[in-house]
């Protein structure tokens, strides 16, 4: 499932992006269905390569290296290295293009410290929550806790998705945007699709640890006091 987490970063940065109705869905059903396609080609490859040997524990560690060394000998296994390494630095650039907007757009409401809603002056970025941001990843990547993090955190990105499933049924029941002058982007079998992907995400949850429910309770449970709190505060 990591795999797939992130996707909702164009609608993070959907503020900037021209056209973004219509442009952001595409690039999100394009970037999926790559990296749909990318994973099951990677599968075949290393299943034709390895064949039962790729259900070894030896070779479960690290399946792209083995099959590569297979065909490729020392060379193959240092190329899947150097591309592990790109593949990383892509996806914390990623994270440090969107997140930070997500921080902004808090602050702007007025949900977390104005400071955070601070735009540069000259590159119009959200510098200051860029900054935070920045500060954050740090602190996890040298506690070493990020893998922890990650799988922990499959519960907490699969309730967004859910509600994103069902926020879509609704969306699409009140036509929103369907008054615009240019109309967005309506992807086909729009009725069907995000009851079986909620459905999907169910039967995921349902795999989830106690460990990650908890964690995700609590933070869930320590966001709402926080936004009650800051509610009480703006009436």
């Amino acid at each position: 499932m990591f795999a797939f987490f992130g996707m909702e970063s164009a609608l993070q940065v959907s503020g900037e992006v021209r056209d973004a109705a219509r442009a952001v869905p595409r690039a999100i059903a394009l970037a999926v269905t790559g990296v749909a396609v990318l994973y099951i080609a990677v599968q075949l490859v290393a299943q034709g390569i390895l064949g039962s040997a790729l259900a070894a524990p030896e070779t479960g560690k690290a399946p792209l290296a083995a099959a590569a060394v297979q065909f490729a000998g020392p060379t193959g296994s240092t190329l899947i290295l150097i591309a592990m390494i790109v593949s990383t630095f892509g996806f914390m650039t990623a994270t440090m293009l969107a997140t930070p907007r997500t921080l902004f757009a808090f602050a702007v409401d007025g949900y977390l410290p104005q400071s955070l809603a601070t735009v540069h002056g000259t590159h119009h970025t959200p510098h200051v929550a860029i900054a935070i941001q920045g500060a954050i990843v740090c602190a996890i990547a040298i506690t070493g806790t990020y893998v922890k993090l990650a799988i922990v955190a499959d519960v907490a990105v699969l309730l967004v998705y859910l509600a994103c499933c069902l926020a879509v049924v609704r969306l699409r029941r009140l036509d929103v945007g369907g008054g615009a002058a240019d109309k967005p982007f309506v992807m086909p079998g729009g009725r069907v699709v995000p009851w079986l992907a909620a459905a999907l995400i169910v039967a995921l949850l349902a795999r989830a640890t106690a460990q990650a429910w908890l964690l995700t309770g609590g933070v869930m449970a320590a966001a709402s006091l926080a936004f009650l709190a800051q509610r009480r505060g703006r009436v």
